[in-house]
């Protein structure tokens, strides 16, 4: 199982190239429709449309589009981990999103 992970993760980061044009990244997107998500009314059964469908629609970035299309499934705990370990490969600096935590 960890092996898996492992070459998960690897395969997140070799996907993961450095392509963006301007200051919002296809990161910072998907963080912010996360943190719409989050802060939205919509019921709980609800919100994985709202955010799957807003990323399909809005994330034109190819490397933050396939991070996000591979971990979209997985448990809140290695989703964050593994999502944030490709932002910052790909962006070259450190970076956050709380609304991926949850």
């Amino acid at each position: 199982m960890i092996i898996r992970n492992i070459a998960f993760t690897i395969t997140l980061l070799t996907l993961s190239a450095p392509v963006h044009s301007s200051n919002e990244t296809g990161f910072d997107k998907i963080c912010k429709i996360y943190t719409e998500a989050k802060n939205s009314s919509l019921a709980k059964e609800n919100l994985s449309i709202y955010i799957f469908e807003n990323v399909q629609n809005i994330v034109n970035v190819k490397d933050a589009f396939e991070a996000h299309d591979a971990v979209f499934n997985l448990g809140l705990d290695k989703r964050f981990i593994i999502f944030k370990e490709s932002a910052e490969y790909s962006l070259k600096h450190k970076g956050d999103c709380a609304a991926l935590k949850s």
